[in-house]
């Protein structure tokens, strides 16, 4: 008889410690990184590229890109570069589907992309050229170019990690 009473303490101490460590697993949160890069190219067109990714252990659960293109003021076509410019991210990000959408605000056309599902987002992928008073606009979307930068949801990085790889290609990152 008193081995059985002596058996309940351990018991409840293990329950007791199995209940502790499902609670801190259940409540590990996901790390926010956030990153940004801002490019002026010529005749002030401006393009800020922000990425915020969160990262559960060793991988990427989803990404948010907003890229930002900032047509000054004094061109005299403004409206049709920035049609233009919207037409084409439009048809480079028409493979998301619905996960990317483009506006136009003023003198920007902001691009929100919104990845959880395996989808492939490309950075630094853009540059514009002013030829006599028309943007050009080039878009890369060669997803093999050590000029890009191709990130997939999925994707094997710590917090460290990402935000290494992201500097090095010239993001500020928090």
């Amino acid at each position: 008889m008193n081995t059985r009473k002596s058996m309940k303490l351990p018991i409840v101490i293990t329950f007791l410690f199995m209940f502790i460590i499902v609670y801190l697993f259940m409540n590990i949160k996901q790390t926010v990184v956030v990153c940004e890069k801002e490019t002026t190219f010529d005749s002030d067109i401006r393009l800020v590229e922000t990425v915020t990714a969160n990262i559960d252990g060793k991988k990427i659960t989803s990404l948010t890109v907003t890229k930002k293109v900032t047509v000054p003021e004094k061109y005299s076509k403004q409206e049709e570069a920035l049609k233009g410019i919207k037409n084409s991210l439009d048809y480079t990000t028409e493979y998301l589907g619905s996960s990317a959408t483009s506006v136009i605000r003023d003198n920007h056309v902001i691009t929100e992309i919104e990845a959880s599902n395996n989808e492939l987002v490309l950075l630094d992928n853009i540059s514009f050229v002013d030829n006599n008073g028309e943007i050009g606009i080039n878009i890369n979307t060669n997803t093999k170019s050590s000029d890009v930068i191709a990130l997939k949801v999925g994707d094997s990085y710590t917090d460290g990690e990402f935000m290494m790889h992201l500097k090095n290609k010239g993001y500020s990152c928090k």
